[in-house]
């Protein structure tokens, strides 16, 4: 009897032993992935640009309606072409405060408001395009009045700027200021704005000295032998053409670029 109930539990130890085998190697199969394909896994995770906070990647935009772009294509402008310019292959911070139709007192205002104090001190470059207005303003009848007229638009004009520098610096002692110039877009209708423009120039230009951190960038001559290219189709504003000439102007001085 008992030489007949040994190969009965020999078999049902076999048993046990090979189901006890088989539960191990699946535990292991499971905690390691078993044996899948790797290119069965899918991708990992891709891996978002965001766009730098650092301050040494900010361009802040202040002005007119240069400074905000008009003319050129939808969300472009100054800044934004510039910022392409120096690193086309990171996104930049680039913050556009500008206000189209904005004169000079109007901008020394947009600095002292302190929605825009967070704007300013985060900035490592300051792009300013304002006095176009100011000077379109300029109402004369004669030689003599436009004299007169002038000295006091210009005056305006400095005082306003002088104060934006000041606010600026009071906020961010270390920021690049970069102060563009103006253009004639009609230079064959009055020869004696003309040679007012050039004056205007040259004492925004004696500004920008006065702050060893504040460039002025002049794009006049850039533009006066190309209006047709340079102008967009209301022949005041710069084209997309003429907005990124402004931009490598600002990189050939800002950065020494020849």
């Amino acid at each position: 009897m008992i030489k007949k109930i040994w190969p009965l539990i020999l078999i049902v130890s076999v048993a046990l032993i090979l189901i006890f085998v088989t539960g191990v190697i699946i535990a292991i199969t499971i905690t390691n992935g078993g044996d899948k394909n790797p290119d069965d896994l899918g991708e990992p995770a891709e891996t978002i640009e965001t766009e730098p906070i650092s301050a040494a990647n900010s361009i802040l935009v202040l002005g007119d309606s240069i400074g905000y772009g008009v003319g050129d294509e939808p969300d472009m402008g100054i800044g934004k072409r510039y910022a392409a310019l120096i690193n086309p292959d990171n996104l930049l911070t680039v913050v556009n405060l500008s206000v189209s139709g904005a004169i000079s007192a109007d901008l020394a205002a947009l600095v002292v408001a302190p929605e825009n104090a967070a704007f300013i001190s985060a900035a490592d470059l300051i792009i300013i395009s304002i006095g176009g207005n100011d000077l379109n303003r300029l109402q004369y009848q004669d030689a003599l009045s436009l004299d007169a007229a002038f000295q006091d638009i210009l005056s305006r004009y400095q005082e306003h700027l002088e104060a934006t520098i000041s606010r600026i610096r009071a906020l961010n002692p270390e920021a690049q200021i970069a102060l563009i110039g103006l253009y004639n877009p009609y230079p064959d209708q009055d020869p004696q704005k003309s040679q007012k423009l050039f004056e205007w120039n040259y004492q925004t230009q004696l500004l920008a000295a006065a702050d060893n951190k504040t460039a002025y960038i002049p794009i006049d001559d850039a533009f006066k032998y190309h209006l047709q290219t340079y102008l967009a189709a209301d022949q005041f504003h710069p084209s997309s053409s003429g907005y990124q000439v402004i931009a490598e102007a600002l990189d050939r001085i800002l950065n020494g670029i020849d």
